[in-house]
């Protein structure tokens, strides 16, 4: 079952909005969804490619939430072949920066080993998830 993340859904004055973030975020594959987001837009079934273990039914669960809340926008093309493509919008990139300072944080608590577009917006030299930028091309 996909959790209601609209803004229609949250009782502001008994929920507190940290907490609908931070569950947000704590859904299993949301951050690696961001992740490859921060790189550029994505096709739907390239996201199973550059996620290994993520399913289908999942990777639709996340996107849900995710357009739900504004963070990734849905794009739809109108082609020959109709395609589907996922971007991250500006509140999402403001929702990355704080991850990234997560990270900062968890670098000053040990050692972090990790390299994923936080630090290389180009998206080479990953090694978390072992891509390139240019392996993204969509053909």
């Amino acid at each position: 079952m996909v959790k209601d993340y609209s803004i229609a859904s949250l009782d502001f004055e008994t929920s507190c909005p940290i907490d609908m973030v931070l569950d947000l975020l704590s859904a299993k594959w949301t951050v690696q969804i961001l992740r490859e987001l921060s790189i550029g837009p994505v096709r739907t079934r390239r996201f199973l490619k550059f996620i290994p273990g993520l399913s289908m039914k999942c990777l639709q669960e996340r996107l849900k939430a995710l357009i739900a809340t504004g963070m990734v926008a849905r794009a739809e093309f109108d082609e020959k072949v109709p395609r589907v493509e996922y971007s991250i919008t500006p509140r999402g990139r403001r929702l990355f920066a704080v991850m990234s300072e997560l990270k900062q944080i968890a670098a000053e608590i040990g050692e972090v080993t990790c390299k994923c577009p936080m630090e290389e917006p180009s998206g080479c030299h990953i090694e978390c998830h072992q891509r390139c930028e240019n392996s993204r091309l969509v053909t």
